[in-house]
């Protein structure tokens, strides 16, 4: 429903609001290139099949970024690199081969599932008469019309993007669609995760909940109560699926049934069972601890469908070529690299593309969040906060601790060493607490700025009074970046070159200018100053993403000219400037 909704999409369609909150989709229907997809209206108004740019276009998550943040308060941009957990999105090679598979397994599902023929009322009616009779145990001798669902099966060690490309896929459609000429519901997708307990039992009943709050109708969470059977449950399931349309069903952390008591053939013959009796295909995800669930007798039964093994992403092997800008880990590291809070934007060079994948050994969840921290970091530290090789390997060796001894068994290679973890990836409210030690260290360190400075001017009596105002205020202005010493140096600089009749604040505003500039007082040669030290910081937002058009991955090499230096400078000081009046 609303959390679903990918607003690149939020224009093709017209939308419906439901009665408890929550918004449909309004079925159009369009004319599909394959002709039996244009004979059902469930498929019809599927969106299109598209080509691999619209999707490129379509999925991809760029977080906001502007020079103005850049140039911020310390503890501002520490916010602004979260956006890369919530709103950064780099669909890789295999994301597009993904997307094709399950666009098909969607369409192709609903080939035999059509309610403009006889078929569809009949099956509705065998399955309610299974529901009603022995608690849905005998369920499948009552359909004569039993449809053999595709399957998909994903298996990889969890931080390599498999629900997350999931995800991004599924948004391309809507959750619901209404069919008002039809007077039917359709439920394109629904999405869970097998819950920690681990049963069978709990997977039927976060399968109904989860419907509960896509359809915003409790109704549904009275067929999970715990006194109801696994057999009933199924087969309520199955009449629920039929009613609502269900197009595909995927269910994430599958390794959770490994820890069930249930015997591994059984759970076997139930996932068949699911997807054979409710008639929808069913994507299946889990690391590799559930493999013997997932995969096991279905490879010689033949009816475990596609099985997709995710791996994590590969470097170039020849360091002599340029072999190494055309892999997977090359294009989501230099999407990463255009968003820099830093002060300095750095450069993308081959060193850094060696020394993150030697870190985080091509596991995506890890170098996002090493990215993240690498930041956190240099703004902390202070100064220029250019990221190095010497500083990733610093906040690597402080932040990647816990999964240290996972990513030391890959590099190895020992399969037996590799297999002793059944996760690799990073927990979150591990990375928050590295966040949070670095805004102390922030913190730390301009106290003892503050401290220090005092000390100074503690031994210096002599200052003149407007001198010692002047410097106060460089002072404040962490956007300037200034130490004592330096500050001192503009403020009598300042004071020395004006008449004896200019005001307070007019002496602020010249030392200002003349700190950024670094060399004159006077307003014309300080924009020309301005505008070259503008040259030595990242390019605006919309020149980063027209660069990014041009190039999808084409690295940023951080310089740019900007007219808006002088502006953004003169902003600052106004504010300054009302704080002390």
């Amino acid at each position: 429903m609303d959390e679903a909704i990918n607003f690149k999409i939020y224009h093709e369609w017209d939308w419906k609001a439901l009665p408890n909150g929550g918004l449909i989709a309004i079925a159009r229907y369009r004319q599909h290139k394959h002709t039996e997809y244009n004979l059902n209206p469930l498929i019809q108004t599927l969106p299109e099949i598209i080509s691999n740019q619209e999707f490129l276009n379509k999925v991809t998550l760029e977080p906001d970024l502007s020079d103005e943040e850049i140039i911020g308060e310390a503890h501002d941009r520490f916010h602004c690199v979260e956006r890369l957990s919530d709103f950064y999105f780099e669909p890789l090679g295999k994301t597009v081969s993904l997307y094709r598979l399950v666009s098909t397994l969607i369409m192709r599902g609903y080939l035999h599932r059509n309610p403009l023929v006889s078929e569809y009322a009949k099956r509705s009616r065998e399955i309610n008469e299974a529901v009603q009779d022995g608690n849905g145990t005998n369920i499948l001798k009552y359909i004569s019309l039993r449809i053999s669902a595709s399957a998909l099966t994903l298996i990889g060690p969890s931080g390599m993007g498999k629900s997350t490309d999931i995800k991004r896929i599924l948004s391309l459609y809507p959750q619901v669609i209404v069919h008002p000429n039809y007077k039917i519901y359709q439920v394109v997708w629904v999405k869970v995760d097998c819950s920690s307990i681990g049963s069978l039992k709990g997977l039927c009943s976060d399968i109904f909940f989860a419907l509960s709050r896509i359809l915003k109708d409790e109704k549904y969470q009275k067929y999970a109560v715990p006194r109801n059977s696994v057999d009933y449950m199924l087969a309520e399931l199955a009449q629920v699926a039929n009613t609502i349309n269900l197009g595909v069903l995927v269910i994430d952390e599958m390794q959770n049934l490994a820890n069930t008591k249930t015997n591994e053939n059984d759970i076997l013959n139930y996932l068949v069972d699911l997807s054979n009796t409710i008639g929808v295909p069913i994507i299946r995800i889990g690391t590799p601890e559930a493999k013997p669930i997932l995969m096991g007798n279905f490879r010689n039964a033949r009816r475990g469908g596609e099985c997709i093994e995710w791996h994590r992403l590969t470097r170039a092997t020849n360091k002599q070529d340029d072999s190494w800008k055309k892999t997977d880990f090359y294009y989501l590291i230099t999407g990463l690299w255009v968003y820099q809070w830093t002060k300095t934007s750095v450069k993308f060079e081959k060193e850094f593309y060696d020394t993150f994948y030697n870190c985080s050994q091509g596991i995506i969840d890890i170098t996002i969040k090493l990215y993240k921290m690498v930041q956190w970091k240099a703004i902390a530290i202070g100064g220029e906060e250019e990221i190095s090789v010497e500083l990733i390997n610093k906040v690597a060796a402080e932040g990647l601790i816990l999964v240290q001894p996972m990513l030391d068994a890959i590099r190895s290679g020992k399969q037996e060493d590799i297999e002793k973890y059944k996760d690799i990836a990073l927990p979150d409210e591990y990375v928050t607490n590295y966040r949070e030690k670095c805004i102390s260290e922030l913190i730390g360190r301009q106290q003892q700025e503050i401290r220090d400075s005092v000390r100074r001017q503690q031994g210096r009596k002599s200052i003149l009074p407007k001198v010692r105002a002047i410097t106060t205020e460089l002072l404040k202005t962490e956007k300037l970046g200034l130490d004592f010493d330096k500050a001192i140096e503009y403020a009598e600089k300042v004071v020395n070159s004006s008449k004896e009749d200019n005001d307070i604040l007019t002496l602020i505003k010249k030392a200002q200018i003349l700190a950024l500039d670094g060399d004159s007082v006077k307003t014309s040669k300080s924009q020309e100053s301005i505008q070259s030290k503008s040259s030595s910081k990242p390019a605006t937002n919309k020149k980063r993403q027209a660069a990014k058009k041009t190039n999808k991955k084409q690295n940023l090499s951080g310089n740019s000219q900007s007219d808006e230096g002088l502006e953004t400078l003169n902003q600052f000081i106004s504010d300054d400037i009302t704080k002390i009046q």
